[in-house]
C-alpha cells in the first residue's frame, strides 16, 4: 500500500497510509491527513487514487503545493516524488521496503 511520508518541525517524521481512493489532506481534522502546520491550509490538497497511480490537485491553498520544486494545481505523482505543502515536505512512498534489503543487514545465516 502506499503511503505519505511527512517531515516538518516540531514532529519529525510522520508515516500515513493512503487506504482511500481519495485523501484529503490539510490542517483541519476532517482531513484524511491532518498536517497541524500553520502553513497549511485547512482544505490544502486530495490525492487521488487510480488504479495503481497518483494525481494530487491543490485546493486552492494559501501557500500552494509544490512536488519536486515547481509549484502545481493539478499533477500526476511518481514514487519519490518530494511534496510540499506550504513548508511541510512529504515523499509518496508507492512500495514497500524491505528493510533489511534496503539497509544491506542480511545475515549470512
Amino acid at each position: 500500500m502506499a503511503r505519505l511520508i511527512l517531515n516538518y518541525e516540531g514532529v519529525g517524521l510522520v508515516m500515513r497510509e493512503l487506504a482511500r481512493d481519495i485523501v484529503m489532506i490539510g490542517r483541519a481534522p476532517s482531513n484524511q491527513i491532518v498536517i497541524d502546520h500553520p502553513m497549511v491550509s485547512d482544505r490544502h490538497a486530495v490525492l487521488l487514487r487510480t488504479g495503481d497511480s497518483y494525481s494530487l490537485k491543490d485546493l486552492n491553498s494559501t501557500n500552494g503545493t509544490q512536488i519536486n520544486g515547481d509549484f502545481v494545481t493539478d499533477a500526476e505523482l511518481k514514487e519519490g516524488d518530494a511534496i510540499r505543502f506550504g513548508s511541510v515536505v512529504g515523499v509518496l512512498q508507492e512500495r514497500t521496503v524491505n528493510l533489511v534489503q534496503a539497509t544491506g543487514l542480511e545475515s549470512s545465516g
